[in-house]
């Protein structure tokens, strides 16, 4: 697929560029459009189609993008909007389910310290699935802030809400997703405890 891209592109350094996007981006790309519209070959498709845009009309802007964050930032953002509009031009349903009020406590973790807490008892794989069935409102501000560790303020502005109601929804979104978390171990050691 990169040969297609690059075959779109006049431009030798522009070429370059675009191949370092793809071969840097391509995977985050795809769980951020996974987490989206939920199936590998649509987000195959998402992903497929940011990147024929970048080839054919927005190069030049890309190019221009200097500073990691932003990019990574610029390129997950298209991600994001054009797996939202490919799921209304496809008119596929999501089903949420309704917020459960959360009646038990949960041990308070900072922040620095909560994804290296999960991941020394769960895979990295089973919390990025974790994440992508979290509500909306919690699953974005938990995929910016500690997968791609942007800091509150800019997650703020990227979701435009404020820092208060981003600063809520961590401390909301660390408590679902341990919860998550929690009840996928526990269906594990039943599954091994029947040999499954």
């Amino acid at each position: 697929m990169l040969v297609l891209y690059l075959s779109i592109i006049d431009d030798e350094k522009h070429k370059r560029k675009f191949e370092e996007i793809y071969l840097s981006y391509r995977k985050q790309m795809l769980i951020m459009a996974r987490s989206v519209v939920h199936q590998d070959a649509d987000a195959e498709d998402v992903v497929h189609e940011v990147f024929l845009n970048i080839a054919t009309r927005y190069m030049e802007t890309v190019s221009g993008i200097k500073e990691e964050k932003v990019l990574r930032n610029y390129l997950l953002t298209a991600t994001k909007r054009t797996a939202l509009n490919w799921l209304r031009k496809y008119k596929h349903i999501i089903y949420v389910e309704p917020e459960a009020e959360l009646d038990y406590i949960v041990p308070e973790i900072p922040d620095d310290k909560f994804v290296e807490h999960i991941c020394e008892r769960i895979e990295y794989e089973q919390v990025m699935q974790a994440i992508a069935r979290l509500e909306e409102k919690y699953k974005w501000v938990m995929y910016y802030h500690f997968v791609m560790e942007i800091p509150i303020p800019k997650v703020a502005e990227m979701l435009q809400q404020s820092v208060a109601t981003t600063k809520k929804q961590l401390v909301r979104g660390k408590k679902k997703l341990l919860t998550l978390l929690e009840m996928r171990g526990e269906e594990s050691n039943v599954n091994d405890e029947r040999g499954i």
